[in-house]
């Protein structure tokens, strides 16, 4: 049926501590594009840190020499790049898989110092971790009372950057605690990805943001960005998709592309991580940060348990989502009593007739006739959303269908469980076509409905309940990410997902999303702009332990606007 195939994410090969230490032996030079800065070269500093052992340091031109506390001093390579005031300075330390990244503030002589190390997640050792610390440097003066810290006044950014390695990038921060990137220059296509993160203030023009690539490369970044000149510089340490070690600075100039609405209260300033910021009953430890691993939280089904489930436990419309449907529309009868095909331009036929609210009969190309349970809402006028299981298909099949009864045009996400990477994951196309009914419009030759990159930049949160909210970014032609909310209106925990975007009409946009590498599940809504209201549906395999079933339920939010950012542009002209 030539189904959506799962290709958003990169696989990584899992690596030993073995292999991690043999790769930073002897300890690589760091690569970088552009010359490093020398302004260290024959230089010494001593930091003191609040929670850290004193660092003293001496340079020549490449090389460090580091005395670590009470330790043997060691000699490491390192590169250092230069933005403004600010040094940002990185090394490995010899026969460890462990190094640090320092930022120094010349004018201030207060720096921020992450030590970074390899093998900190026992599951996936390639995972670089990180534990950050504030201090200054030693000039023989009293210390100094300020420091850097902890901030959400670069929350709701957006930016683009282009560096001197080549890298094009979109940076998206709708959270406190995690950031979404696009890799414009990837090969592949711009798809976005998340990551834990750090926002740091070093003064009101400059700001420090790590990441790291959790459930994927495990790459750590490291960058300081200057607001006034839309400069930054960087550090990257991790494996790439060959597991070749990729340790480098950069540098780049961009552009702002907006912002996402800030929702906290206006005297909340982000100095102190949020309640909620840590996964409940995690022991506080060196390096931990917030974190979400789909991979952990949902078992790895074969065909065989798939089909096995759809036999025993299959539930429709029986009980919510985590989208939880408390603000989705009225379901609607307008579909009642009525006969109709559903003709799409590459197949297939679809025709059905409507019993009640709730039953149809429904068969595809000619098939046997089947009755199952629908629901369909009414997001816009004349135009209705529908959907149901095609009980008996193997694999499982579950159409949406958003019918124009207004010009006989019609789109269908045409769904199945399995996407050709994972028995359980939605797969799922995006067909067009015609509706053709006893007294209705005659349909159009040519027209149809269509992909659209209107939405593209558009920053929104959904309110979908009293306990659940998320803010929804549209941050690529092919891809969108959301952020859980957490108390106070603080962004937290955020995902992405593999989506596309259908214009229906001016008040009506189709919005199709399956979140793979998580819950493999598809939602898929109508958003009607005029409204600020969506309602939808939510496909897949659900629960837990011994109650795991497939599942079909009802979403849908109240909507808020929140800005956006003004990004298509660099799509367009990477197309070009």
């Amino acid at each position: 049926m030539n189904y959506f195939r799962a290709t958003f994410y990169d696989k990584y090969t899992p690596l030993t501590e073995e292999q991690i230490r043999e790769k930073l032996t002897p300890l690589p030079r760091i690569k970088s594009a552009s010359p490093t800065s020398d302004a260290l070269a024959g230089k010494s500093l001593k930091i003191i840190l609040d929670d850290g052992p004193t660092l003293e340091y001496s340079f020549t031109r490449d090389t460090l020499t580091l005395k670590e506390g009470d330790a043997a001093p060691v000699s490491a390579p390192y590169a250092a790049k230069e933005l403004g005031k600010i040094i940002l300075f990185t090394h490995m330390i010899p026969d460890t898989v462990r190094g640090y990244n320092v930022i120094f503030d010349r004018k201030t002589n207060l720096v921020t110092v992450f030590e970074v190390w390899f093998c900190g997640f026992e599951q996936d050792k390639r995972e670089v971790w990180r534990h950050y610390m504030f201090g200054y440097v030693d000039t023989g003066k009293p210390a100094p009372e300020k420091r850097h810290g902890l901030t959400n006044r670069i929350e709701g950014l957006g930016t683009y950057w282009k560096n001197d390695n080549g890298t094009e990038m979109l940076y998206f921060f709708p959270s406190v605690v995690w950031s979404s990137y696009v890799e414009l220059s990837c090969p592949r296509g711009g798809i976005t990805i998340t990551g834990p993160s750090d926002f740091i203030k070093i003064d009101d023009k400059s700001y420090i943001y790590s990441r790291v690539d959790a459930e994927y490369s495990g790459t750590f970044t490291l960058e300081v960005i200057d607001l006034f000149t839309v400069q930054h510089i960087g550090v990257r340490l991790g494996f790439d998709i060959n597991d070749e070690l990729d340790y480098q600075v950069y540098s780049g100039c961009g552009e702002v592309t907006g912002r996402a609405t800030n929702l906290e209260p206006l005297s909340d300033y982000g100095t102190k991580l949020p309640e909620g910021a840590m996964p409940p009953g995690e022991a506080p430890k060196k390096g931990s940060r917030p974190s979400y691993r789909p991979r952990f939280l949902y078992p790895d089904l074969t065909k065989e348990q798939v089909d096995e489930i759809i036999k025993n436990n299959v539930k429709v419309f029986e009980g919510r989502s985590i989208m939880a449907s408390f603000n989705t529309m009225e379901p609607s009868d307008y579909m009642m009593g009525k006969n109709f095909v559903l003709r799409f331009d590459e197949g297939p036929v679809w025709e059905y007739e409507v019993i009640d609210m709730m039953r149809l009969k429904w068969r595809v190309d000619g098939s046997e006739w089947r009755e199952d349970i629908y629901c369909a809402f009414e997001p816009a006028k004349d135009i209705v959303l529908f959907s149901h299981v095609c009980t008996g298909t193997n694999p499982l099949r579950c159409p949406t269908h958003a019918i124009d009864f207004s010009k006989a045009l019609v789109t269908c996400v045409d769904a199945q469980l399995g996407n050709g990477r994972k028995a359980w994951e939605v797969g799922r196309k995006a067909r067009f076509g015609i509706l053709e009914m006893e007294g209705g419009p005659v349909p159009p030759a040519v027209e149809r409905h269509g992909l659209t990159t209107e939405l593209v930049g558009r920053a929104q949160v959904n309110i979908y309940s009293d306990f659940m909210q998320s803010i929804h970014i549209y941050s690529s032609p092919e891809s969108c990410s959301w952020t859980i909310m957490m108390p106070n209106n603080t962004g937290g925990v955020m995902w992405s997902s593999p989506a596309l975007y259908v214009k229906l009409r001016e008040d009506a946009y189709l919005i199709s999303w399956t979140e793979d590498t998580c819950n493999g599940n598809q939602g898929t809504f109508i958003l009607n702009p005029q409204l600020m209201q969506d309602s939808g549906f939510f496909f897949g395999v659900g629960g837990q332990g011994d109650d795991i079933n497939v599942m079909l339920t009802t979403l849908g939010a109240y909507v808020r606007p929140l800005a956006g950012f003004n990004i298509m542009k660099y799509f367009e002209k990477k197309r070009r």
